[in-house]
């Protein structure tokens, strides 16, 4: 494993931690509607995480490469959501918004620089 491999693959599990962290959080919830929904959001993120540790196992390029776009694309599209949040006047935090799309571009970095090194 190469330097451009390790590090997109520990960017890749790094970007996949705020959701699951945050979907396990609301499993707590007093309100039976917001733990299904937390329940089955936790689902999805934690296949997500451990489908982000697989690289880090072995050299497997092309599902390094595959996690890797798919969470470019779930960081943008949390980044377009807390955006249109904020634009609704819900009182979303810059942070919310900043922070996945700061995670996409690094994530974009991280996969051209995978790439570039063939």
């Amino acid at each position: 494993m190469n330097a451009p491999y390790l590090v997109l693959a520990i960017v890749t599990l790094i970007s996949t931690a705020p959701s699951l962290f945050f979907s396990a959080v609301e499993m707590r919830s007093t309100d039976p509607k917001t733990r299904v929904i937390a329940q089955y959001t936790t689902a999805r993120s934690l296949a997500l995480f451990l489908l982000a540790i697989v690289p880090l196992c072995g050299r497997f390029d092309g599902w390094l490469l595959a996690i890797a776009v798919a969470m470019l694309i779930v960081q943008a599209i949390d980044g377009a959501i807390a955006l249109r949040a904020r634009s609704a006047g819900m009182g979303t935090p810059l942070v919310n918004i900043i922070g996945p799309f700061a995670t996409a571009v690094a994530s974009a970095a991280c996969i051209w620089w995978f790439l570039a090194a063939g």
